[in-house]
């Protein structure tokens, strides 16, 4: 059956509901930013765990399906007024000072001198990314372009998206 645009009825909500909407997801995103911010300060604490607690169960519904799919171990227990969400770590080794090279899957070109090079990130001194094209991962690591797991945690989703080689320190 074939849908005209005429058939179609748009969907109308009323000022409140979209100034509710903007809120909750202004408030969500806030929430994100403290979450993660407590998590990164538990880790270079020492911790394996942090505990947050929250009234809205929409709310923290959200947080709970943002940090499953952050591959965290999440407990969410129902209190009395509130809900308390248990995010661990403690089976992850996510110690700050080991050192990584990333190379880039599918990013290589070669030299003048017919040399295959592999394409890697690296964050340079002055905090912002950058990708080198190297022969192999020993230059990599011999020219110190070798980045810890606190860099990759602080970087931008495409760094991210790399998976890291730890190397040894």
């Amino acid at each position: 059956m074939l849908t005209y645009e005429k058939d179609i009825k748009p969907i109308k909500i009323t000022a409140r509901e979209a100034y509710k909407q903007s809120v909750e997801t202004e408030e969500y995103l806030n929430t994100l930013r403290d979450v993660y911010s407590d998590i990164q300060g538990n880790i270079k604490d020492g911790y394996t765990n942090a505990h947050f607690f929250y009234d809205s169960m929409s709310l923290v519904n959200r947080v709970y399906r943002e940090l499953l799919a952050q591959d965290y171990n999440l407990t969410l227990e129902k209190e009395k007024t509130c809900y308390h969400l248990t995010v661990d770590w403690s089976d992850v080794d996510l110690d700050p000072n080991k050192k990584y090279i990333l190379p880039m899957e599918g990013a290589y070109s070669r030299d003048c001198y017919g040399n295959d090079l592999t394409g890697y990130a690296y964050k340079g001194t002055n905090g912002s990314w950058f990708m080198a094209l190297r022969t192999n991962d020993e230059d990599m690591e011999r020219l110190g372009y070798t980045v810890t797991a606190t860099d990759i945690e602080e970087a931008p989703e495409w760094v991210k998206a790399i998976e890291p080689v730890e190397v040894e320190s």
